[in-house]
């Protein structure tokens, strides 16, 4: 990958954001997950559970390995990591 600065318009090129391995902000995008999404998921689906800041990050990255590239990462799957990773703990907490 190049670090190129290609124009597209609506991207300031100058203020290149480094997403890492030669990508940037002029030849890609980054969605960005991050734990208060997780918890915002915990409150959404009202799962009446709460989880620490490493493990709302134990889902991001069960999320990013695992997750379908014809799906991408959606609030159900984010949700679906949630219930698979600390099946056990929501149980015991919902009683």
């Amino acid at each position: 990958m190049s670090d190129t600065k290609i124009p597209v318009e609506g991207v300031d090129c100058d203020q290149l954001h480094n997403y890492g391995n030669g990508y940037n902000n002029c030849n890609s995008v980054a969605i960005i997950w991050c734990i208060d999404d997780v918890r915002k998921v915990i409150d959404d689906y009202d799962m009446n559970y709460e989880l620490t800041d490493d493990d709302c990050m134990d889902v991001l990255n069960y999320v990013d390995r695992k997750h379908d590239a014809t799906i991408g990462v959606t609030w159900d799957t984010i949700y679906y990591a949630i219930e698979n990773l600390f099946e056990e703990e929501i149980r015991r907490s919902n009683g």
